[in-house]
Order: C-alpha cells, then sequence, then structure tokens
C-alpha cells in the first residue's frame, strides 16, 4: 500500500492512500482504514444527531473529501458525540439499519438487492454510536456488522 508522505497529508498518526481513497490510521501494531466517503456519510450523520440533541455541529466544506483538515473535523465530531453520550447516556442511531430497527433478538431473512438471501438474528452492538450485527446462531455470542439496504426482510422467528 503506498500513502502519501508530504507534510501537508500527513498528521499524528493518520496519513492518506489517494489511490485508495482511504485514510489510514496508524496505530502501535497496524493500522486501520476508513474510506473518503464513508468519512463524509459518517461526518453528516453524526452532525446530523448532535444537531437534533441541541448541540453544535461543524459541516464539512465541500473540498474536505481527501483532506488531513476534513479527517480531524470528523475526528471533532466523533468526540463531541461521544461526550454527549456520557453525559446522558444517549446513543446515536446513525449506523443502525433502518429496516433492521425494531427486529434486534428477532431471526430475520433478508433479500439483498443482488438477489440473494441470508438468515441471521438481529443483534445490536454497544456503544455511543451502535450498529446491527447478523449473528448467525442463537448460541452465538456476536456477530458482523450488517447494513442495507435490502430488497426485502422477514421475520422467519419472532424470539432468540
Amino acid at each position: 500500500m503506498t500513502t502519501a508522505t508530504a507534510t501537508a497529508d500527513k498528521a499524528d498518526n493518520i496519513s492518506l492512500n489517494n489511490e485508495q481513497e482511504l485514510y489510514v490510521i496508524h496505530a502501535r501494531h497496524g493500522y486501520s482504514c476508513l474510506g473518503f466517503d464513508v468519512m463524509l456519510r459518517k461526518h453528516a450523520a453524526i452532525s446530523a444527531w448532535l444537531r437534533s440533541e441541541g448541540l453544535p455541529a461543524d459541516d464539512l466544506p465541500a473540498d474536505a473529501r481527501g483532506t488531513i483538515r476534513g479527517y480531524k473535523s470528523y475526528e471533532t465530531a466523533m468526540q463531541r458525540a461521544s461526550a454527549h453520550n456520557a453525559r446522558t447516556g444517549r446513543r446515536c442511531p446513525a449506523e443502525l439499519c433502518p429496516q433492521l430497527i425494531g427486529l434486534e433478538g428477532k431471526r430475520v431473512e433478508v433479500e439483498f438487492t443482488d438477489g440473494t438471501t441470508e438468515r441471521f438474528w438481529v443483534g445490536k452492538s454497544t456503544g455511543w454510536m451502535p450498529c446491527h450485527l447478523a449473528i448467525s446462531r442463537r448460541t452465538s455470542s456476536g456477530g458482523f456488522a450488517v447494513d442495507g439496504p435490502f430488497k426485502s426482510v422477514r421475520v422467519v422467528n419472532a424470539s432468540r
């Protein structure tokens, strides 16, 4: 993976991979990545939630995509939302799949837009910004993040 190393393209533990359109977040024993467009979507959703909670939130300028400045604004929004959760216990629903809200604990069959289907138990992660989880078996203790949109969602068993 090639990452930009110019001073303007690197700050603290963040660098840019413009070729793959990723923020590269360096950690002690590796790194994590966040797509430029994913950051924009999450920043907008978090900012909308903060405003709905009566708190200030900054909009990103149009040229913030793929910049360290844009990522730093995203980090600020994340910190504000996390602090709001710590004060109030309120959780940001931005990462929840609208089609699965209210189906937590139920077994569903989803049809993806490509026509494939999958069955799983719907779970929800913890933290200030939860996401829905696809849990494969009734006895599983965790699962992977799942998001739509789905072509259809059908409950196949009402309780876990």
